[in-house]
């Protein structure tokens, strides 16, 4: 079982919990239930209530929903969706183990006025005509909003990830922007984007799972798939270190790329991105930046893991990343770049740094005086 203290980065500065649209406000914990009591404690309401498909004894220490066929939308069926009274601007956290697979699952964190009112993020799988998804998605569910609409998801890459079951999803609400993201280790969050939707003040707040419930959903939306949720955390947001004042946008200034000054001809090496913003936090963002070597010859990159050709004698290349941060008015696109060499043998040597930002295009040339050129906000 996960530590159960309350982490520690939940308490700093706000503006280092999403690197989307972040207000300058701290955050500090108002709630937190880590499901440690065979029962629910005060202030819960579950939502169409079946008690034989959820419990807190079957995996103690977590809040267990069996999924079921349920939808959510204006004629949601999902069951147990558990839920407590909110108001205001907050942020959930939660960290649930769920292996979703046939069925269209879904579990996740839940922002819920009604039925036809809801902002969710969870882990879904699905599969259909495109092809099969596993990852982490957004639901959007009101008034005015395109159902054909495509919310953002993300696919949660099983490869990489130490234990694919384990996901923690956090979800920010301040006014009426949505903004969710997701980890697989509880430090360091992936931005999955922001929804829009006009909810009242008053709302509930809390987890849910369910199984698809769709016309094409066969006998695999009957498989029940156990969702555990370790904890459910409630943050505020505290605006007194903004004076009480409007939000306080933090933009993205650089993008700063680590790695090795030499590379061996046929060999790899790891490059790490950082996005830097302008109240001085950075996140890493090496697996969401869009990675280039110029020249294009010289090898390959993606993810930041950098696989070089084999040459007789050394050669010069230079590493780029380019990463795009979604504010209120639009995106922000800065770039970083590292010069390199190819050597036929390990050798001394450091990145040389040409540039921190630049422009939101980047063509794979030689020479990127251009990279230097700080695009006007």
């Amino acid at each position: 079982m996960a530590d159960k203290q309350t982490p520690a980065f939940i308490l700093t500065l706000f503006s280092a919990l999403l690197a989307v649209w972040r207000p300058g406000f701290a955050a500090q914990v108002a709630f937190r239930d880590d499901f440690n009591s065979p029962q629910l404690s005060e202030g819960w309401t579950v939502i169409r209530e079946d008690s034989s498909t959820y419990n807190l004894t079957a995996n103690p220490g977590f809040f267990r929903v069996q999924t079921v066929r349920g939808i959510l939308g204006k004629d949601g069926t999902a069951r147990n969706l558990l839920v407590r009274p909110m108001s205001g601007d907050f942020i959930l956290d939660t960290r649930l183990v769920f292996d979703p697979r046939d069925g269209q699952p879904f579990g996740g964190l839940l922002v819920y006025q009604d039925d036809a009112h809801a902002v969710s993020i969870g882990l879904v799988f699905a599969s259909g005509v495109r092809g099969e998804f596993r990852g982490a998605i957004m639901l959007n569910v009101g008034d005015g909003i395109d159902p054909a609409a495509s919310p953002p998801a993300a696919r949660y890459d099983e490869t990489n990830t130490a234990d694919p079951k384990v996901v923690y999803l956090r979800l920010l609400r301040q006014g009426d922007q949505f903004v969710g993201a997701y980890s697989d280790d509880g430090a360091i969050y992936r931005d999955l984007g922001t929804v829009t939707n006009s909810l009242v003040d008053n709302i509930s707040v809390g987890v849910g799972a369910a199984n698809g419930d769709s016309p094409s959903c066969g006998p695999a939306c009957d498989v029940s798939i156990p969702a555990d949720f370790d904890y459910f955390q409630i943050s505020t947001i505290d605006e007194s270190d903004n004076g009480g004042g409007p939000p306080v946008e933090v933009t993205l200034e650089s993008v700063d790329i680590s790695g090795p000054g030499d590379v061996v001809g046929g060999a790899s090496a790891n490059f790490t991105a950082a996005a830097r913003f302008s109240d001085g936090t950075s996140t890493d963002v090496t697996q969401d930046a869009d990675w280039v070597v110029a020249p294009p010859d010289i090898g390959t990159i993606e993810g930041g893991v950098f696989s070089a050709g084999t040459f007789s004698t050394p050669r010069a290349a230079t590493v780029v990343a380019t990463f795009s941060q979604l504010t209120s008015s639009g995106a922000v696109t800065r770039t970083g770049a590292v010069v390199i060499r190819i050597v036929t043998e390990s050798s001394q040597g450091s990145p040389l740094r040409i540039c921190g930002a630049g422009v939101a295009t980047l063509f794979p040339v030689m020479c990127l005086p251009f990279l230097c050129r700080r695009r006007a906000r």
